[in-house]
């Protein structure tokens, strides 16, 4: 049983080829028949390889479609969560309505001395710190103060690039030439 030739086999012969052609015709250019043969050997491995980048073509045709089929029910998952954190915020506020409005007027006045009984629950108001609240930033202390840095990685990217063209780099950046596919 013959093995399937991989892409890199077949280019490899393809680059075998055109250099044993290349060698005939230096060496021996009045071989025409062995000139014809190395050419249809080689235009036989250039349609093998032409077959394999078809079947590539098609994988990638249909990982697309895989990918586009992820995003959307992603999007569909996250417009769950985001509705599922809605009715988790509504829940919430209804919480605290009736923990910091509802109950207080009930315990204020319909309780004994800040405590309000039930057949269920004892409430019991009592008074403690309320949460910071930030009024003016720039006289706050700096031991209160806490520093993010990002690096702007689209702007430098433009000056790497720029100093790249011009043979220098940027301290602390690194960028290189890359190859990419453009497919039509």
């Amino acid at each position: 049983m013959a093995t399937k030739l991989t892409t890199r086999d077949l280019i490899g012969a393809l680059i075998d080829l055109q250099i044993e052609r290349d060698n005939q015709e230096l060496f021996d250019p009045e071989n025409t028949d062995e000139l014809k043969k190395l050419d249809g050997q080689i235009t036989e491995v250039k349609s093998m390889i032409s077959n394999k980048a078809s079947g590539i073509d098609f994988m990638i045709v249909e990982m697309n479609k895989h990918t586009n089929l992820i995003d959307a029910e992603i999007s569909t998952l996250m417009d769950e969560v985001k509705r599922l954190r809605n009715r988790k915020k509504s829940i919430q506020r209804t919480e605290d309505y009736f923990n910091k409005d509802l109950l207080p007027m009930i315990i204020e006045t319909a309780g004994n001395d800040g405590v309000f009984k039930t057949d269920t629950t004892k409430y019991t108001m009592y008074e403690t710190w309320g949460p910071l609240q930030v009024i003016d930033e720039e006289a706050i202390n700096d031991n209160f103060k806490r520093y993010k840095v990002e690096i702007d990685k689209k702007g430098a990217r433009k000056a790497a690039i720029e100093a790249a063209e011009n043979g220098m780099g940027i301290a602390g950046f690194k960028i290189e030439k890359a190859k990419r596919i453009r497919r039509s």
